[in-house]
């Protein structure tokens, strides 16, 4: 029973409000990168698969697009630092 307790004091002490917008800064940069590289890969592969460059141009698109805000949130310092 103490350790709940202590369980139950240990989150009355955590600051969700301080802990917020570094959650969003880490979801931004994470979620950014990974649409890029999956908006990539189905550029290239619409294109293997249908040969025309036309089904291909959207996802391609998207994936520059995509990059562009990774890059910037990158230069910004989102990503989760080591320290």
């Amino acid at each position: 029973m103490a350790t709940v307790t202590g369980l139950r004091n240990h989150w009355r002490e955590f600051d969700f409000a301080a802990e917020l917008p570094v959650r969003f800064r880490h979801f931004a940069w994470l979620s950014t990168g990974m649409f890029s590289a999956a908006a990539l890969a189905l550029a290239f592969l619409g294109y293997a698969w249908s040969g025309n460059v036309a089904g291909a141009a959207s996802n391609f698109f998207a994936s520059i697009v995509s990059g562009g805000l990774f890059g910037l949130t990158s230069v910004l310092k989102f990503a989760p630092s080591d320290g």
